[in-house]
């Protein structure tokens, strides 16, 4: 989905960069529903207020809605057949290439400092290790670890470094 979004909302139509979509998927990410609602919602209102958050929702979950109703009317007798099945194997396949290409992306987009390369370098390694042991993390807690670091050394150690340098230029 995300790199559907991309090429639609950064590259076709340009609306936000590829910061901005970074910064909107993990606002995305830290609040429940799907990112697609999400970030249409998000986008919605920062185009065009309560109004174009609304629309922007109600176009996002509307033609997905009915197609999925149809669906499901049809989805029993279609999981019947061996074909469907090997489609929907190679949908998966699919899909993690997309996600692969999405999460590259952003890191291409991603500032390259220190603290942004080690606590991107933690979580990919907790991840794996959660993973290994077949252990269930939010990405909630990430973004909302990573909020607290980047607060906490921007705000204060980065902060202070730069105030102190102030007043060293000014005397």
């Amino acid at each position: 989905m995300l790199t559907l979004l991309r090429d639609d909302l950064v590259v076709k139509r340009r609306y936000i960069n590829d910061e901005e979509l970074m910064e909107m998927t993990a606002i995305s990410e830290s609040t429940p529903g799907p990112i697609a609602v999400n970030l249409a919602t998000y986008l919605g209102y920062k185009k065009a207020g309560v109004l174009g958050s609304l629309m922007a929702t109600l176009g996002t979950i509307t033609t997905p809605f009915v197609l999925m109703f149809i669906i499901s009317l049809f989805l029993r007798n279609l999981l019947e057949y061996e074909v469907v099945k090997y489609a929907f194997m190679g949908i998966k396949a699919g899909v993690v290439f997309l996600i692969l290409r999405v999460g590259f992306t952003l890191i291409k987009g991603m500032k390259k400092d220190w603290l942004a390369i080690t606590i991107f370098s933690v979580v990919m390694i907790l991840e794996l290790i959660l993973y290994l042991f077949n252990i269930d993390f939010y990405a909630f807690y990430y973004i909302l670890a990573g909020l607290l670091i980047g607060f906490l050394y921007y705000g204060f150690i980065q902060g202070r470094h730069l105030k102190h340098k102030e007043e060293e230029e000014k005397k």
